[in-house]
């Protein structure tokens, strides 16, 4: 047997050692297929016993068909291989929709800056309108302070004034009585004095009379005397 014959000999011994182990540790350590079917919720498998055996995999959502083989792992790996697709299209689909994404959220950042510009100002103005506010408010409450303490005071004078006009009025009351007295008091006086004149006029009458007889009994004496 020549040096190449015994080489070739040993590599076909090594390649038959190699070949048995991997076969053992894929008949041992091998992916658990039925397993790995039920880890797949959202597919159904459905086996066909007979004379050619088959498995079917299709979509529990829409019931549509993925694969059909004898070999369980056939079928396993087509619907992995779907998910991974369907997984691929949402990937797509979401990675489309990030640039018109990217392009709103920058437009929409000049906007909130804008905004926040906007903002910024009217809370100073709207500050200094709070602070002027609360300025009024605090002159308006003292003036109105000054105010009660004023309507106080005139509520004061003007009970004062009406002490005053009550006061005024009884005492009108009283003239009104002193001067209705004192009427009173004029038409007894007038009364009297017109009484006393009736009693002078009767008094003139009678010093009248008697001045007359008097003079008429001096006429009458001379007379005599003259006669005698």
């Amino acid at each position: 047997m020549t040096r190449f014959s015994k080489i070739l000999l040993v590599l076909v011994l090594f390649a038959s050692i190699a070949f048995m182990g991997f076969a053992a540790v894929s008949s041992v350590g091998g992916p658990n297929w039925p397993k790995e079917a039920d880890a797949m919720t959202g597919y159904l498998f459905e086996y066909q016993p007979g004379e050619k055996p088959m498995w079917s995999v299709k979509t529990r959502r829409t019931g549509e068909q993925i694969s059909t083989s004898p070999v369980l792992a056939k079928v396993i790996v087509a619907a992995q291989k779907n998910k991974i697709q369907q997984q691929n299209e949402k990937i797509d689909l979401v990675t489309k929709s990030i640039p018109p994404l990217q392009q709103a959220i920058k437009s929409w950042k000049k906007i909130n800056q804008v905004d926040r510009e906007a903002m910024d100002f009217r809370a100073v103005v709207l500050k200094e309108k709070i602070a002027a506010l609360d300025t009024e408010i605090t002159q308006l409450a003292n003036e109105g302070i000054k105010t009660s303490q004023q309507t106080l005071e005139v509520n004061q004078q003007a009970s004062e004034r009406r002490a005053d006009v009550f006061r005024l009025q009884d005492q009108i009351d009283e003239i009104r009585n002193e001067e209705y007295l004192a009427q009173e008091q004029q038409k007894t006086l007038l009364d009297y004095i017109a009484r006393i004149e009736g009693k002078v006029q009767r008094l003139q009458r009678q010093k009248e009379s008697l001045e007359k007889a008097v003079q008429g009994a001096g006429n009458n004496n001379v007379e005599k005397t003259s006669q005698k």
